[in-house]
């Protein structure tokens, strides 16, 4: 953050390097434990154990409880929590990851416990939920978020997001570059997301910009996102670039849509969100462009059934980056941050040694998030990797950063909008 069967998530594939323009108007087989942390994160651990920061000697500062804790009071905290409920996207290899994690916890921490990995393609039903608990004086049926960015920035305006950071418990936040931290909220698990258009190259050679899904060569043969979700917001901020729109005015971003709706609606075969409905539709022939992740690009060429296909970049990115964020009221507020620690880790950024395909490697791989993780690119990828990721420099000087708070207070007005003329509602 995905696209794959039974509904997986395609998220963040970065840009092919050599076209990365702009986001929105943008396997190993060998099983292999992750329990052992990697060499950066036991770096970055000492590092952490030997400051100190302003824990006891001998303790950790566990800030979301404004504790000072030893490691037998951090394993029995463990213990008694006993179980994680996690919120993110649906990944081909999610039961991988909850296998991975559940191993790591028992040998680092002793404990057995229950993993709930909780997948959805409408992240903003877990925002519902949370909201409807706190309204409620409830605990938060979550514990860590790892959703796009906006839901946390919509989060922080309702008052529903803990303050973790930093914490003895997240070495590994060390190892993340400043650009991808909300501290003392929320930090970034991915580096190169964006909505973009995935299509069959030998069949829309022409297509160099969002405005060109308007040719009348795919009429009837493309999808747009389903109105509501961040897909089809991501997916108008980049139209509004091409168009010369302000994306922080409603206005504007109505006038896009009636552009949209004239001149790109006559070749919508479907509006969805749902990526292996778009899966199907491309490799069927029934569609030639869909909308959805850029990850989808790769995930589709890794896959070795559809190496026709190509990604379309917007000729501004934006990119909608995953964050990890404990919403207020979390009841396992420690595994929580043993979870976005192992989340942060390079050997799980780069799950080079879990028994899982290309395909689905290349899921949960999204982009480098700081120096630490450039070194650790698998063989196999080596000669590719410049093709559907950018380099950290151009991370850091070629992606646009979103106004959250901009976006959020305008949204709805708009996505109504784009729902009502494109008969979704």
């Amino acid at each position: 953050m995905e696209i794959v069967s039974n509904g997986t998530r395609l998220r963040a594939i970065g840009a092919l390097l050599a076209v990365v323009a702009l986001v929105v108007t943008a396997c190993s087989s060998t099983p292999a434990s992750s329990a052992a942390p990697s060499a950066a994160a036991s770096v970055a651990a000492s590092a952490a154990a030997s400051a100190g920061g302003s824990a006891a000697a001998g303790t950790k500062h566990v800030a979301i409880l404004n504790k000072d804790m030893t490691d037998d009071e951090i394993k029995a905290e463990i213990v008694k929590e006993g179980s994680l409920v996690v919120a993110n996207w649906t990944y081909t290899a999610n039961d991988e990851l909850v296998k991975q994690f559940k191993a790591y916890v028992k040998t680092t921490y002793g404990a057995d416990i229950q993993f709930t990995y909780e997948g959805s393609q409408a992240p903003s039903a877990y925002l519902t939920k949370i909201y409807a608990a706190q309204g409620g004086s409830n605990p938060s049926p979550y514990d860590v978020m790892a959703v796009e960015e906006n839901y946390w920035s919509d989060a922080m305006s309702h008052n529903a997001v803990d303050s973790y950071l930093p914490s003895d418990l997240v070495p590994n936040q060390k190892l993340v570059i400043d650009a991808f931290q909300h501290a003392p909220t929320s930090i970034a698990f991915q580096s190169t997301a964006f909505p973009a258009v995935v299509y069959e190259q030998s069949k829309a050679p022409f297509l160099k910009k969002l405005m060109d899904l308007s040719n009348p060569a795919l009429k009837g043969k493309i999808t747009l996102p389903a109105a509501g979700d961040i897909t089809a917001g991501g997916f108008l901020l980049g139209l509004a670039s091409e168009l010369g729109k302000d994306y922080k005015d409603p206005a504007q971003m109505k006038a896009v849509v009636d552009w949209m709706t004239q001149n790109i609606a006559p070749n919508v075969l479907k509006y969805t969100s749902d990526s292996s409905e778009m899966q199907q539709l491309l490799r069927s022939g029934a569609a030639d462009a869909v909308t959805f992740w850029n990850s989808l690009a790769r995930l589709e060429y890794f896959s070795g059934k559809n190496n026709d296909a190509a990604l379309l970049l917007p000729s501004s990115i934006y990119p909608v980056n995953g964050y990890l964020w404990i919403p207020k009221g979390a009841q396992h507020p420690v595994l929580a941050q043993v979870f976005i620690n192992w989340r942060l880790a390079p050997d799980v950024q780069f799950p080079n040694t879990w028994p899982i395909d290309h395909s689905p490697w290349s899921e949960l791989s999204e982009g480098f998030l700081g120096p630490s993780y450039t070194g650790l690119v698998p063989d196999w990828l080596k000669a590719d990797y410049s093709k559907y990721y950018p380099t950290l420099d151009q991370i850091q000087t070629q992606f646009k950063q979103v106004d959250w708070n901009a976006y959020n207070t305008g949204v709805k007005e708009w996505m109504d909008y784009y729902s009502q003329k494109t008969g979704q509602g």
